[in-house]
């Protein structure tokens, strides 16, 4: 890793850690808060495709934003799926042929949903009550109908940034 990337993981670390205190002390811009810092660990993969300098970037602002967060939850859905899904997304569009990207992208989802379900039917977020069995349902197709928005979102964001950003 030369210089120069150590130095924008740091400051990318830093803005995504910021917007993960902001969303914990303003409830208001939660997620939203989460999506932004997510984008941070795209930007190493729009020129470079430098994986190692997204993974770097992930932890380290994933264990800042649990050290740091007031609330714990903004922390945890930045952990769990809106840190590390840009990496996973870049992983899936380059190794999987293109009709079965979907289907790939929709199993993490999904895995992340039961790992979330566990640890909120575990009682490690007492502010959060599981539901019964048929609103389950209906908020878990609401939730991959939800998530594949964000991801057709997020690739419109990743193309506006890779027109944006200036050469290096």
């Amino acid at each position: 890793m030369s210089t120069r990337e150590i130095a924008r993981g740091g400051l990318l670390a830093a803005a995504a850690t910021a917007w993960l205190y902001f969303g914990g002390v303003m409830p208001q811009i939660g997620p939203a808060a989460c999506l932004m810092a997510g984008i941070a660990s795209a930007i190493p993969l729009l020129r470079r495709a430098n994986v190692k300098t997204a993974v770097l970037l992930y932890l380290v602002t994933s264990v800042l934003g649990l050290l740091l967060t007031p609330r714990k939850l903004i922390a945890a859905a930045y952990v769990l799926l809106f840190g590390l899904y840009p990496i996973v997304k870049y992983l899936i569009e380059c190794r999987l042929p293109v009709f079965t990207q979907l289907s790939g992208k929709l199993a993490y989802f999904n895995i992340v949903l039961v790992l979330a379900a566990v640890l909120v039917s575990c009682g490690l977020f007492p502010q959060l009550k599981m539901p019964g069995i048929f609103r389950l349902a209906g908020l878990w197709i609401a939730a991959n109908i939800g998530f594949i928005v964000y991801d057709i979102g997020l690739s419109k964001v990743i193309a506006l940034l890779r027109r944006t950003l200036p050469p290096e």
